[in-house]
């Protein structure tokens, strides 16, 4: 798994970019070198991705990025799944959570099930949004 990123200077450090041009780019120089899988950036509007998933020819996996509310989570994984993306690969939205466990069931339902986010959520019932 090759893990490209388009990062720009920033205060403090380097930020992602979510320009789908830039990160297109650099998707297909990892499938090009011989990436099995590749681990991507979303992009900043997320129709978008499916240009990625195209482009990188190979299975795609977006990251999950900063840890943000529970419904965007759910939401944007939604909508990279109708994309065509292999999968997910998320961290701090799965470890940082209250419940770890709940929103793992939430985001299977998602990426396996095809279930919406409305649906998903149910999984998260108790639990303070994150």
């Amino acid at each position: 798994m090759v893990e490209p990123l388009v990062l720009d200077p920033g205060t403090g450090g380097y930020s992602d970019v979510g320009d789908p041009d830039r990160i297109i780019a650099l998707v297909r120089q990892a499938a090009e070198m011989g990436a099995d899988l590749v681990k991507a950036h979303t992009t900043d509007d997320l129709a978008d991705y499916a240009r990625i998933v195209t482009a990188a020819g190979v299975p795609l996996l977006p990251r999950g990025g900063g840890r943000v509310a529970d419904d965007e989570v759910l939401d944007r994984t939604y909508a990279l799944m109708q994309t065509g993306v292999a999968g997910i690969v998320y961290g701090r939205n799965i470890i940082q959570h209250e419940d770890p466990g709940a929103m793992v069931r939430a985001l299977q339902a998602i990426v396996h099930e095809d279930a919406t986010p409305e649906v998903a959520a149910r999984e998260l019932s108790g639990v303070a949004a994150g």
